[in-house]
């Protein structure tokens, strides 16, 4: 069963996420991320939060382990991530 993935942090600047999605959005979806928004808070565009669908979490943590330090180095964060991995519980 997919899950839903959250990432929420702050950014010194949001180019850096912009090239993080250009450089890494593909091998993404390669290792298994259907899909993939990003969205700037409303009256604080450094704060970035990411929604992703994954086949599993375990696609979300082989993912991550792949590139990992190369995308927050690109991302550059000025807070520590705040990350969840949700499972459907309901569906209407």
């Amino acid at each position: 069963m997919s899950v839903l993935v959250t990432m929420r942090v702050k950014v010194h600047d949001f180019q850096g996420t912009k090239e993080a999605v250009a450089k890494y959005g593909l091998a993404m979806r390669k290792a298994g991320c259907h899909w993939f928004k990003v969205y700037q808070r409303d009256g604080d565009e450094k704060e970035v939060l990411w929604l992703m669908e994954f086949d599993s979490h375990e696609a979300f943590e082989k993912s991550g382990s792949e590139f990992e330090d190369a995308f927050v180095s690109l991302v550059n964060p000025a807070s520590d991530w705040d990350d969840a991995v949700w499972k459907q519980s309901l569906e209407g």
